[in-house]
């Protein structure tokens, strides 16, 4: 009854997956590209290790940044975790500053065993979000100031259906079917508000994306004993098409802006449901990790991903290739159901780097985070709780650019029941 349950909830909760917090960020780097991009935390034990995925393999994790990883979930067990995610940044320039917070559902999957040599798992993830308000004031000597006002909203979302099939005993491959989904927003404005006779100008887009990728994932066991592990891992997407619609309205006006009434002058052009395909670039992982099973574990992960193919309805939009390099551990100072807390516990501690697909007037657009993490087991269950932090800084105040400083929180609920397992009675 409680697999029934769970997976009634999961459905629900995917009929609503539309509605999720998607608007919830501020930042001005996700006016460019795709927005900003899910692929550095995927839940709370990988964030709490600076992001380490693509080597790592464990029972009690569902990792679908490597899905050879399902391979090694337990043979009897259904797995169900589900994640909240938190933020709170702060956004400089060299005037100013703000801040901005936000709390959403963050992820939710499970996995269960098919055969001994198959596993299976299925998800729902954000894949990248949207959500910005920048405007910028251009003094002109003589003339009206011109304000440029520039809006977005919305993001992606991605349901996967993944697959690990172990080939050997210390071989594993696999491949997530996902569906990607979801919307954005995003507008632009020239008005003049110190002239009530200067007409504004107005573009609107909406973008709707509806297709399916799929990525691939290989991991060898290089040592494996009671004692040891070192796995090394590899994984790959190659580039897709992705379909997609698009409205698109510009126009002149007066007003809408500061609570004044907008009043629509002309259309300049209108295109509704205009059909056409989005690039997403080829992307290529190597990771590895070595552990003292039971005991501690240690790894390292390299990304690049070819954002310079990157195009939208034929256009491209002058991103560069992106990469990112991890490294990170956890320690678990004793396996014992009968030591004490803070003994059964798991340590984290990692920290990331990303070269982002953004260079703007001459500055890279890179990110750093150090993350810290904590992992709660449940007494008498195989249930536990994963708390990680992040702490980090994105972009530079350079060239009139934003600088922000966050601290991103998660919360994560891993839980396991035992598949088909029927009581004895004596």
């Amino acid at each position: 009854m409680k697999i029934v349950k769970i997976t009634i909830s999961f459905l629900l909760v995917l009929t609503g997956v539309a509605v999720w917090g998607q608007t919830g960020i501020n930042s001005p780097y996700s006016r460019f590209g795709l927005g900003e991009l899910h692929n550095n935390n995927i839940n709370s034990t990988v964030m709490g290790m600076g992001g380490i995925s693509i080597g790592f393999a464990n029972s009690t994790t569902l990792n679908p940044s490597n899905p050879a990883s399902y391979v090694v979930q337990d043979s009897s067990a259904f797995m169900f975790e589900i994640g909240i995610y938190g933020n709170s940044t702060t956004y400089k320039t060299t005037t100013m500053s703000e801040h901005g917070s936000d709390l959403s559902l963050n992820y939710l999957m499970f996995g269960f065993p098919v055969t001994r040599w198959y596993r299976m798992a299925l998800g729902v993830l954000p894949f990248s979000k949207v959500g910005y308000n920048i405007q910028t004031t251009v003094e002109v000597p003589d003339f009206s100031d011109v304000l440029h006002n520039f809006t977005g909203d919305g993001g992606l979302n991605q349901i996967f259906w993944g697959h690990g099939f172990k080939l050997q005993e210390n071989l594993r491959i696999g491949f997530n079917a996902t569906y990607l989904f979801g919307q954005t927003s995003r507008s632009s404005m020239i008005y003049f508000p110190d002239s009530a006779y200067i007409f504004g100008t107005k573009s609107e887009s909406r973008l709707k994306v509806s297709d399916f990728i799929f990525d691939y994932g290989l991991q060898y066991d290089l040592i494996s004993d009671q004692n040891r592990k070192a796995t090394i891992g590899v994984t790959y997407a190659n580039p897709f098409n992705i379909n997609a619609k698009r409205d698109y309205l510009s126009k002149t006006l007066l007003g809408g802006y500061d609570d004044v009434v907008e009043y629509v002058i002309d259309t300049i052009v209108y295109k509704s449901d205009e059909k056409g395909t989005l690039v997403l670039p080829q992307r290529i992982g190597i990771g590895a990790t070595y552990q003292k099973i039971d005991h501690w574990l240690v790894g390292i992960d390299f990304e690049w991903q070819n954002w310079k193919k990157y195009k939208a309805f034929g256009v491209s939009d002058s991103l560069t290739n992106a990469w990112r390099v991890a490294v990170g551990g956890e320690l678990q100072p004793k396996h014992s159901s009968i030591s004490s807390l803070y003994k059964r516990m798991t340590y984290r501690l990692g920290a990331r780097y990303n070269h982002s697909y953004l260079n703007l007037y001459g500055n890279q657009i890179s990110e750093f985070g150090i993350s810290f993490g904590l992992g709660f087991p449940i007494k008498k269950s195989k249930t536990g709780i994963d708390l990680s932090v992040e702490i980090g800084r994105r972009g530079t105040t350079n060239n009139q650019l934003i600088q922000e400083n966050f601290i991103n929180l998660s919360l994560g609920i891993s839980i396991q029941e035992i598949w088909f397992y029927k009581k004895q009675y004596h």
